[in-house]
């Protein structure tokens, strides 16, 4: 049985996050769904065997991610673990692309996460237990050449949920950083990302992501690396020194 009562979970239409939603309910987790899609989520709502909310919302947009401030404010039926999920990227030199789309990629992987993560730490800090997971990535370890937005954001997730591991730590609430590598999603579909060159065995499935995901939010480990391959690197990328990994990315093949 599931130590979470309702989980809200953002980017549940597809990927980690659809994953995510699906072992909690497996769990007996009740769900609320927070997307863009709302044929995707009422698809996996009627899929799963838990009393589900469906909250179709677009984190860009204040008004929208306003909705869903409320949400976890609410202590009718209190969310007792927000995984924030949501986040999207666009590849190419960054002074190539377009400026308003970069931007949205910070409202929504950094605004919208941060925001959210502040809310549901004050009311679960208040209630003394709790749990905030936020998708990070190994990107956020290091200069990214053609993602720079992407990984900057994601270095701004690992470290903000670190830091506020630490300050609840001692109020009973959960927080961690889930940084997982190359996984298997749309991802990088929609960033336009060419994968051909990368190895296989470079690559982990959704599924094995979001269980590394959520044992690591019950254990309370800060930052949360799943896969052997993908801590070794994250170790390696913590005492190289940031010029020789600004070497080492800018001779990766595109």
């Amino acid at each position: 049985m599931s130590r979470w009562e309702r989980a809200l979970v953002t980017g549940a239409s597809s990927g980690i996050g659809r994953e995510m939603a699906r072992q909690l309910a497996a769990d007996g987790t009740k769900l609320v769904l927070v997307a863009r899609t709302e044929e995707r989520l009422n698809e996996l709502a009627a899929d799963v065997d838990v009393e589900c909310e469906v909250l179709r919302a677009d984190l860009a947009d204040p008004t929208e991610l306003s909705y869903v401030e409320d949400r976890v404010r609410d202590t009718v039926k209190p969310i007792d673990l927000v995984i924030n999920n949501a986040g999207f990227g666009f590849t190419g030199p960054a002074h190539e692309l377009d400026v308003e789309r970069e931007t949205s990629v910070v409202d929504v992987n950094v605004g919208a996460l941060h925001r959210l993560s502040l809310i549901a730490a004050r009311r679960m800090a208040a209630a003394g237990r709790g749990g905030i997971l936020n998708v990070s990535s190994l990107a956020g370890f290091m200069s990214n050449p053609d993602v720079a937005t992407y990984a900057a954001t994601k270095a701004f997730v690992t470290t903000f949920t670190e830091s506020l591991h630490t300050d609840l730590k001692q109020t009973g609430v959960h927080v961690s950083a889930l940084c997982p590598g190359f996984t298997r999603t749309e991802f990088q579909t929609r960033a336009d990302y060419d994968t051909s060159k990368l190895p296989a065995m470079m690559w982990q499935s959704a599924e094995e992501v979001a269980r590394a995901g959520l044992r690591g939010i019950d254990a309370n480990t800060a930052i949360i690396v799943p896969g052997a391959q993908n801590k070794v690197g994250a170790a390696m990328l913590t005492v190289m020194p940031r010029r020789a990994i600004r070497f080492a990315m800018s001779k990766l093949p595109t």
